[in-house]
């Protein structure tokens, strides 16, 4: 279609307003496809409440959630290593389709690959996203000053959960993943926002910071209103993590207008998904382009470091 339009433009000399026209006469209101993609790779890829599997699905889906879009549709990539259990290939499919489930999304493609053993950790996943977004995308570009940054779930418990099992902490009883599709907690409050993403990898600090440069503001954060749970705090100081560099797989970020924030934290304490959702900060007009963390012993730029452990383990 796009071919056609710009021959006849070149012979006819219609302008770009007429083939504008014409798109919006052959397609009228078609929302915008909306595709987001991921590698997902996790140690260890089976953990206590979930598996890569789930993960993979929750990243694609939320990523893609996250611009204002309502997913649709999955395709998957698995690569398996050689001699992995067929009991673990069957938790994987079973996890998989469970996710989608409840993300309320079909798997539409999968391909699946074998390596040789000890050409990978098991199994990696791809998952691409497929959704439409008939609004305006929630981007970077959209904050403004006195908006109030809104976590919706507390930070940490994803790499705290790993960390534990890996280092036989022994707090992955006590500190579950979060991992969770979070499209239908975003659809509750979507109208609401002006920017979205989720917190992974990187952890919250990695949101913050990339927001504040695309904005050229600063971002001023009060770092005693995080929510963090006490064993997910313990897990990670004990590896030297702090909280907001840690990966959660079930917890946004969102910047909202200051005259919203009320309805928008009562809609998210109303959702299962989003109980512990708090203000930790404002947008400010200050052109730093920077975080600013509010401490006890003072605001300073930068991420506060984990700290020493609790009291109780020393």
């Amino acid at each position: 279609m796009t071919y056609t339009q710009d021959r006849y433009s070149t012979q006819v000399g219609f302008g770009p307003d007429v083939r504008e026209l014409i798109a919006d006469a052959l397609v009228p209101g078609e929302p915008a496809l909306v595709v987001r993609v991921g590698t997902y790779v996790v140690d260890p890829p089976f953990f206590g409440n979930g598996d890569i599997g789930r993960v993979a699905v929750c990243g694609a889906v939320n990523d893609l959630a996250a611009t204002g879009a309502d997913p649709r549709h999955l395709a998957l990539g698995i690569v398996l290593e050689a001699g992995l259990p067929l009991d673990l290939v069957h938790r994987l499919t079973a996890s998989v389709r469970d996710a989608a489930a409840e993300a309320r999304v079909t798997v539409a493609a999968v391909d699946t690959q074998v390596v040789r053993a000890g050409e990978a950790d098991r199994v990696y996943v791809t998952a691409t996203a497929f959704g439409e977004r008939e609004g305006p995308e929630l981007g970077p570009d959209r904050v403004r000053p006195g908006d109030r940054v809104v976590v919706t779930a507390p930070l940490g418990n994803h790499a705290a959960h790993l960390v534990s099992l890996r280092d036989g902490l022994g707090y992955e009883h006590h500190v579950p993943s979060d991992c969770a599709p979070l499209a239908g907690l975003l659809r509750t409050v979507r109208a609401d926002l002006h920017h979205a993403r989720p917190v992974a990898n990187g952890g919250l600090a990695e949101v913050l910071r990339r927001t504040a440069a695309a904005r050229g503001l600063t971002l001023r954060v009060d770092e005693a209103a995080l929510p963090v749970r006490y064993e997910a705090r313990v897990a990670l100081a004990t590896r030297g993590l702090a909280p907001l560099d840690a990966a959660c797989a079930g917890c946004l970020c969102l910047f909202v207008p200051p005259e919203r924030t009320d309805p928008v934290l009562a809609a998210l304490r109303a959702h299962p998904r989003g109980r512990h959702a708090t203000v930790i900060g404002e947008v400010t007009a200050d052109p730093t382009g920077d975080v600013e963390f509010l401490t006890p012993a003072g605001p300073h730029p930068g991420t506060p470091s984990a700290g020493p452990l609790p009291e109780r383990l020393l």
